[in-house]
């Protein structure tokens, strides 16, 4: 009997040990692929020219204001981000100009394959997601820049992550990164109430803030001042390259009283939607409210649409709703204007105005309809020939995953996913 019971000790030990093995054996192998990856991206960017060119430009012009360990906030270079996530990017900057542009082309694309919705099956249609997010306009044009817009999505992915799980820790880190482009959030960092619920109220709210105020407190004693007058002096705001609705409004209208005016009906318009039709987590929720945080900003740029892009309009297109692929149609229309140089700057930034105020009603009316249905049908991703039981709809449908769903061998089919990226 002693025999007969540990060889079946010994045979369940081995079972246990053979389970065990494929899951460690997919991370290695998605180690392993993320790591050539990186590789091939860092040393295709390494080998980039780009003198007399506007390659990397603002990667350049951020990097400047990093050298040497410290953050030199100036109104000659781009560094404009708060301390906290500034720091973030120091190592980047003390190595190679083009390793460290290679090394956030990378995190773009990675950060980009996380915002697929979380319904989204492998297969035909992930593809096709992944590919209307990497090749898109607002995409491309932000890793030719060499811009951070990694750091705002992967905030905006860890927030939900933490106020979907109830993790007040993983909530105040996603709120500090989601800081990073203050105008492209703020709306949506005011409206967190509303998307978070009552239960969050008032244990986990303050443990989240906590969370934040224990990092961002001590960055902004550091170098707050200096952030915060490096956003007052910024030589951008109003000009020719400004999205913002103000700056729209007084380039097409010249008359400062009535742009004062557009701009207090869009915010009294946005504060009405927010209290009539905002309640939980979907995708138009956070679709329209970045839309109302770049048009309402001080100033807001033509990559910025790329967060509404990645988490509001790739989900609808997805789906294959209207308004999704006539959102994606116009952000990508750009592309035909890459050899019109001189109307591509006089107009991109009115036309990136007037595709925000389009998605801005959009959403809205899609917060409208879904608050008339009922929660069940807000924000549905993977519907159609992805149905996978009322469930995990219901979940999804709460706008419940931004890509972090646990999977069987996750490790190898997340690096199938960025395998299906350009070199």
């Amino acid at each position: 009997m002693a025999a007969h019971s540990g060889q079946r000790e010994a045979g369940r030990h081995a079972a246990k040990m053979k389970s065990r093995r494929p899951p460690m054996l997919s991370w290695l192998a998605a180690a392993i692929a993320l790591a050539a990856a990186l590789l091939l991206i860092v040393g295709f960017f390494l080998h980039m020219p780009t003198e007399g060119t506007t390659l990397a430009l603002d990667w350049i012009s951020i990097r400047a204001g990093l050298e040497d360990w410290d953050l030199a906030y100036a109104v000659e270079n781009g560094l404009r981000y708060p301390p906290w996530s500034a720091a973030l990017l120091l190592p980047l900057a003390q190595i190679p100009m083009g390793a460290g542009w290679g090394v956030i082309a990378f995190l773009t694309l990675a950060v980009l394959s996380l915002c697929l919705p979380g319904g989204t099956r492998p297969g035909r249609t992930r593809i096709l997601a992944i590919f209307a997010l990497a090749l898109s306009y607002p995409a491309l044009r932000t890793i030719a820049d060499g811009n951070i817009e990694f750091l705002v999505l992967a905030g905006l992915v860890i927030l939900e992550r933490g106020l979907i799980g109830k993790k007040p820790v993983l909530a105040g880190v996603g709120l500090l990164l989601a800081a990073t482009k203050v105008q492209e959030t703020w709306i949506l960092i005011l409206a967190l109430p509303l998307l978070a619920g009552k239960e969050w109220f008032p244990r986990r709210g303050a443990g989240a803030l906590g969370t934040a105020a224990a990092v961002g407190l001590p960055a902004m004693a550091w170098r707050g001042r200096e952030w915060l007058l490096s956003i007052v002096t910024s030589p951008f705001r109003g000009s020719i390259m400004d999205s913002s609705l103000l700056a729209t409004a007084q380039r097409l209208i010249g008359i400062p009283w009535a742009a004062c005016l557009i701009w207090c009906g869009m915010a009294a318009a946005t504060v009405f939607v927010c209290a009539r039709h905002l309640r939980g987590f979907s995708r138009e929720a956070f679709g329209f409210l970045l839309a109302a945080s770049l048009l309402l900003a001080p100033y807001a740029a033509g990559n910025n649409v790329l967060i509404v892009y990645a988490l509001g309009v790739v989900p609808m297109l997805v789906l294959r709703r209207g308004e999704g692929i006539l959102l994606a149609a116009l952000v990508n229309l750009p592309f035909l204007l890459i050899p019109f140089r001189e109307l591509n700057y006089q107009c991109s930034a009115s036309y990136w105005t007037l595709v925000l105020l389009l998605a801005w009603l959009l959403f809205a009316l899609r917060l409208r309809e879904n608050r008339k249905k009922g929660p069940s049908a807000a924000g549905v991703i993977g519907g159609g020939e992805n149905t996978r039981g009322e469930a995990e709809t219901a979940a999804v449908s709460a706008g419940r995953g931004f890509g972090f769903r646990k999977r069987q061998n996750s490790g190898i089919r997340f690096c199938l996913t960025l395998g299906n990226f350009p070199g």
